[in-house]
């Protein structure tokens, strides 16, 4: 079927071309703070370079001016369970060849340690921006990939050089005071040393985060940029994502792509077409098969093999009928040996013409070879092409496949009839558990995914479809029957697994104010038969709410309801977020030419506001089919901007969605179009804005510990109580709405500091 790929934008609102950058520079974003006066610390200056360090909350630009305030010793404080970063940046006089970094174990005076292994050094690249996002973004050069620091490098002269270091405090680290140093070297005896000062608080984050979150990977844009090709190659790489999901403490649609819910089902004999009972010749039903692609043959045929006799001559013979005047459709069967192996050259295929009324078809298959021993009969509603772009709509009945000689008739299926009561419905949740077990516990504490429901059906604002299950097209009685079974299982299962509860079922995406009825009657025959699944939505239009079937309404960050959020949270349902080409600036985004505050920013707002979950509909968009060369893949570390794919949009229309829209991960191949051939099997590669993600989930933490250390506290804590209250209400000099906040990081460290002392007070 043609796929609508992507999960979505509101192209409806989209200019066509880039939005005109603005020449005035007080209207653009200003990563360097200048109207704070700067940020970061100057360590020391030779005659060969600058050294410096600022908190892992900012973008440091190549040509970022060194910080004017001094303070040698970096400084830093952490929970336990939670990571926290700091860059030292390098700006060498000359070209500086050979440049090494190191960090030492953190250590404490009574000999504690934190060992290397929790330490991470990576390199902060930047990526060209040449089509702004918007009016607040410009041309240039932005850093976001965090590629890991490996190997010696060679530093360029006057600009500068981030090292972005992570610490991890692994949960059973004491608390107290740890120190470390970094270490940094380089060509001709050069060397710096850099003392780290870190406070492990006396209160960790909890293993499973608190804020729940769908982000999308997809799996096929990963395969072709890294040249995977074997099953094995395949896995590992799978493997290595949800690794990095779980370190950035975010949970991804579908940890169970390898893991799938395998189903049996019996009782049914074709499939591909829609039992229909309105258009038929006799008994109870028809089969309508349609085409409606232009990129693929849609077809139907025979789930089992026929088994037939070598020597004898067959034919085929049915009434067809079509939707169109003079409709070509192709009928024909593949050919099986004994072993049910397909034999390639003894295909009988032949194309037919139908009108709107029932006429008869015969088609003489001839006679069959020693070897075949099956056939699988194929119906096409239209002319079957390589490259599948006809249409058609046709509807079967009386099809047989009789033996001339005898004239018996051995297609007992050709009725296209079906007792429901004999239609059996296995499902197979073994793979599926042994993921469940893995993905959510330790180390991965995934605390959602997005379930998969057969038989829903499918839609954006751009256009949508039907249910069908097994052949029974959402409306029937006999899906309605089919479906309930199947939910039912589904609900039962995954409550025996210990996941019920964590899966959303998102299946419709964007809906438009026509589009609600449609989703809200889906979403009722879900809680009507499995009330217990959590029904999901992402929604964009003003004044809806379905949330009497909806478990989980998550709205585009520019549509808040605020209303809806607090009646959601009243009965014990779920608001969500989503960030994706909209909202531009002045809204929080998540564009790599926008403010570092942003994606950490979104956290504390969904504090304030409530919320209980964070999306993203891509983590690895890194081409669109449109808007490249056909055979072309953007190469995303060259070039930031992600175009418009999908939703009609014609081939060579080059439309702007935002720099690193649904792009959180980088591949390794950091040349798709000429290397082909080397499997890169390592990690993705991060960045920064993840790293700012993970940062504000952690706040994110923060508060919502310290607002249940008020809820509990003694009548001795009156005063902390007090003290908590103030701070949880966020001021408005840090948070005003939902685009208008701070651009300064630094405000939100100075509170984060502020709860986090106030958490040790509690606890002493």
């Amino acid at each position: 079927m043609k796929s609508m790929f992507l999960f979505l934008s509101l192209l409806s609102c989209m200019p066509a071309v880039a939005s005109n950058v603005s020449d005035n520079k007080q209207d653009q974003v200003d990563l360097n703070q200048t109207a704070t006066g700067g940020y970061g610390y100057f360590i020391n200056q030779d005659q060969k370079a600058s050294v410096w360090w600022a908190e892992g909350a900012y973008k440091v630009l190549k040509d970022a001016p060194v910080p004017r305030k001094s303070q040698s010793r970096v400084s830093l404080s952490a929970a336990k369970n939670e990571y926290e970063s700091f860059i030292i940046v390098v700006n060498p006089e000359s070209e500086m060849e050979n440049f090494r970094i190191s960090v030492a174990d953190f250590t404490s005076s009574d000999g504690k340690t934190i060992p290397g292994d929790q330490v991470e050094i990576r390199k902060v690249e930047y990526v060209k921006v040449s089509h702004p996002t918007d009016y607040y973004g410009y041309k240039g050069y932005f850093p976001d990939p965090l590629p890991l620091y490996e190997k010696p490098l060679t530093l360029k002269a006057s600009e500068n050089t981030p090292l972005w270091i992570t610490v991890h405090v692994p949960s059973q680290t004491a608390a107290g005071q740890y120190t470390s140093e970094v270490t940094l070297t380089a060509a001709n005896g050069w060397k710096t040393t850099v003392p780290v000062d870190l406070t492990v608080r006396n209160f960790e984050l909890p293993a499973v985060p608190t804020i729940r979150s769908g982000w999308g990977m997809n799996m096929k844009n990963v395969e072709l940029y890294e040249n995977l090709t074997t099953e094995e190659q395949k896995r590992d790489k799978f493997e290595k994502y949800m690794e990095m999901f779980s370190r950035y403490k975010i949970s991804p649609y579908d940890p169970f792509l390898y893991a799938p819910i395998h189903e049996t089902v019996s009782g049914v004999d074709w499939e591909g077409g829609f039992y229909d009972s309105k258009e038929k010749v006799s008994g109870n039903y028809g089969y309508k098969v349609v085409d409606n692609s232009a990129t693929e043959n849609i077809e139907a045929c025979t789930r089992e093999l026929q088994p037939v006799t070598p020597g004898k001559t067959y034919e085929l013979k049915w009434k067809a009928k079509s939707q169109a005047e003079k409709q070509t459709y192709v009928v024909g069967v593949e050919c099986y040996d004994a072993e049910k192996n397909l034999i390639v050259f003894e295909n009988r295929f032949e194309q037919f013409t139908a009108n709107p009324g029932w006429e008869s078809f015969t088609f003489p298959l001839g006679m069959f070879d020693e070897e075949i021993r099956y056939v699988k009969v194929i119906l096409c509603a239209a002319n079957r092409t390589y490259h599948g772009e006809d249409k058609g709509v046709v509807w079967f009945d009386e099809l047989s496949m009789n033996q001339k000689e005898t004239d018996q008739n051995l297609l007992a299926c050709g009725n296209f009839e079906v007792d429901l009561d004999k239609i059996d419905i296995q499902l197979d949740f073994s793979d599926f558990e042994a993921a469940a077990r893995k993905y959510f516990a330790p180390p991965y504490n995934f605390n959602s995914f997005r379930l998969a429901i057969k038989g829903l059906g499918s839609g954006t604002y751009y256009s949508r479809q039907n249910g069908i299950f097994e052949g029974f097209e959402q409306g029937t009685e006999e899906y309605n029957k089919l479906m309930k079974r199947y939910l039912q299982q589904i609900q039962d299962n995954l409550e025996r697994i210990g996941v019920l509860g964590k899966e959303y079922i998102y299946w419709f995406d964007e809906p438009s104010e026509k589009d609600y009825e449609f989703v809200y009657q889906t979403n009722k025959m879900i809680k009507e038969y499995a009330p217990k699944l959590t029904t999901f939505l992402t929604e964009h239009v003003a004044g809806q709410d379905i949330s009497d079937v909806t478990d989980i309404s998550c709205t585009i960050w520019h549509q808040l309801n605020h209303e809806k959020i607090d009646k959601m949270n009243q009965r014990g349902l779920e608001y969500w977020s989503y960030l994706c080409v909209w909202p531009k600036a002045p809204w929080i985004s998540e564009f790599i030419d926008h403010d570092a505050v942003n994606m950490r920013m979104w956290l504390w707002a969904s504090y304030v506001y409530r919320l209980k979950g964070v999306l993203m509909w891509e983590t690895t968009y890194w081409n669109s089919n449109e808007a490249s060369p056909k055979g072309y893949l953007q190469n995303p570390w060259q070039e930031a901007m992600s175009w418009v794919t999908g939703y009609g949009w014609p081939y060579g229309k080059q439309t702007i969605w935002g720099n690193g829209d649904g792009r959180f991960f980088y591949p390794e191949n950091r040349d798709p179009n000429k290397d082909k051939t080397t499997a890169y099997q390592g990690y993705p590669i991060p960045s920064i804005r993840l790293e700012f993600l993970r940062a504000g989930i952690e706040d994110y933490e923060y508060m919502c510990i310290l607002e249940k250390l008020m809820k509990v506290a003694s009548k001795k804590q009156a005063s902390l109580v007090k003290e908590a209250r103030q701070l949880l209400q966020i001021p408005k000099s840090i948070y005003t709405d939902e685009k208008t906040y701070n651009k300064d990081p630094q405000v939100l460290l100075e509170h984060r500091q502020k709860i986090a002392e106030l958490i040790e007070k509690f606890m002493k």
